[in-house]
């Protein structure tokens, strides 16, 4: 499995890990979904394209994430497949993505809310096994 949940004591903390940085961005938005939600029966029947930048990769993924969460919260959308490219520009890093999902629907048996990313512990690195990071959702 390309994450997992770790526990603490109030918020969930989601371990990500994957060959590439692209796969990481991926992997770590299906995983915050999969904590909201049954992850599975979400449908890829809407595509959404944005573009994220961050000076480097922990603020990437972050900007990712965040903006992940303006889209559950502003259109009720819920994604569960993304593609994403990642490239140099401007003073860091561009991501453009297509997220596939739907609008949450009760089929989709919700659990936790997550309210924001949280900077506390977030921490995005490389090592011989690939890219790995770990971030606080405040739920």
């Amino acid at each position: 499995m390309p994450y997992r949940l770790l526990d603490h004591p109030a918020d969930v903390i989601v371990a990500v890990d994957s060959d590439t940085l692209e796969g990481l961005l991926a992997d770590a938005g299906r995983a915050l979904f999969a904590v909201m939600l049954d992850v599975d029966a979400v449908e890829p029947l809407t595509r959404k394209e944005f573009s994220v930048e961050g000076r480097d990769e922990e603020e990437l993924l972050y900007s990712f994430l965040e903006e992940l969460l303006v889209f559950k919260d502003a259109e009720s959308l819920a994604f569960s497949r993304f593609e994403v490219g990642i490239r140099e520009g401007g003073e860091g890093l561009r991501a453009d993505v297509a997220a596939y999902g739907e609008r949450i629907r009760p089929e989709h048996n919700p659990r936790s809310d997550v309210k924001a990313i949280s900077w506390h512990g977030f921490k995005v690195w490389k090592d011989g096994d690939g890219w790995h990071a770990r971030v606080l959702l405040d739920v």
